[in-house]
């Protein structure tokens, strides 16, 4: 049986890995008929499942619950659709677990993959920090034309995002709560189209989800938090004192053919100079910003017993943006339901 007490067909019963003894039936069962050692060892051997080793010391009967055979992520590659063996598959693929995009940032999956994976282009907008903007991604490079994007609704450039195995949106893999990630693989070439067709001509990006778990209820909280501020010691500007004195240098305040309209030019002069003096030292590039604090609250639950799983999932993502005037504030939920037929 699994490990959820459902009887498994086909699986098949050695003794000391050789000797075929029996063949579990539809229902799990299996009877061996042929004499048995005390002290032999018992094998049970399945596809997609651990084999388990049971000694047998005269007992009657024995029950066996076998277990997932779960491979490492390094060597298979989630397509979406399948999972194939890394070693069979032909394609350009790189593979990152939850661990490892929460290991380089907390702030969104494509924040973590820009930094993870080089061929992952997060593109410069001409909005700049705009938090209301999706950003522009690429997966080396572009093949569609630039200026088709104000005609279309996504970018053409843009990849093809997977989630769980169904077609998803940029602002939806945006928005996931990193916390919920169990892998994130990226189909980087031209092989992802037999599986996708046209769509998946500029990459594809696979998100696979942390699966509820059978036997228990488990309910978590997340949070974190950050600041983000505008960085301006690059731009070396006159502040008031110097612009003042390099527009009297370059004979701003002087008119020597009209004695009338220098006087008037000197006493604005004068009364700038006061104001500097009293401390009025205005940089402009700092107006338009402030310092924005950014935090994002997640709550999950999920259980289940048996052939039924559920997960539900509450998701706050609040951006304050560095810019004035930009916020963005998202709440985003999921429910999750498998419910696994045995029996017709």
């Amino acid at each position: 049986m699994d490990n959820t007490s459902v009887g498994l067909p086909g699986v098949s019963v050695y003794t000391n890995g050789k000797t075929l003894l029996a063949v579990t039936d539809v229902n799990g069962n299996f009877t061996i008929t042929k004499p048995i050692k005390i002290g032999s060892v018992l094998s049970f051997v399945s596809v997609g499942l651990k084999p388990q080793r049971v000694t047998y010391n005269g007992q009657a009967s024995a029950k066996v619950v076998m277990v997932d055979d779960v491979n490492e992520l390094g060597d298979v590659v989630v397509t979406g659709v399948v999972n194939k063996m890394k070693n069979s598959f032909t394609g350009s693929a790189a593979t990152f677990s939850g661990d490892q995009l929460k290991n380089v940032g907390t702030q969104n999956a494509i924040a973590s993959l820009k930094t993870l994976d080089p061929s992952f282009n997060v593109l410069d907008s001409e909005f700049g920090s705009d938090p209301n903007r999706m950003p522009n991604i690429e997966i080396r490079g572009k093949s569609s034309l630039i200026s088709t994007r104000d005609e279309l609704a996504e970018d053409p450039n843009q990849p093809l995002f997977i989630l769980d195995g169904f077609e998803s949106s940029l602002q939806a893999i945006y928005d996931l709560d990193m916390n919920r990630i169990a892998s994130i693989t990226i189909l980087k070439d031209a092989a992802s189209t037999a599986i996708y067709g046209s769509k998946a001509s500029n990459g594809v990006v696979v998100v696979e989800t942390i699966k509820p778990k059978s036997g228990h209820l488990h309910l978590s909280y997340n949070g974190s938090a950050n600041v983000q501020w505008a960085d301006l010691t690059s731009y070396n500007l006159m502040n008031a004192a110097e612009k003042l004195e390099f527009e009297k240098l370059v004979g701003r305040y002087s008119n020597f053919s009209n004695t009338e309209q220098e006087l008037r030019l000197m006493q604005s002069y004068n009364a700038k100079l006061a104001d500097i003096a009293r401390g009025v030292d205005t940089y402009w590039l700092s107006e338009p910003l402030r310092t924005g604090l950014n935090h994002r609250h997640s709550i999950y639950a999920d259980g289940g017993e048996g052939a039924f799983m559920f997960g539900l999932g509450l998701t706050y993502n609040g951006v304050t943006g560095i810019m004035k005037e930009s916020k963005r504030d998202n709440i985003s939920g999921n429910i999750d339901l498998t419910y696994r037929l045995n029996k017709l």
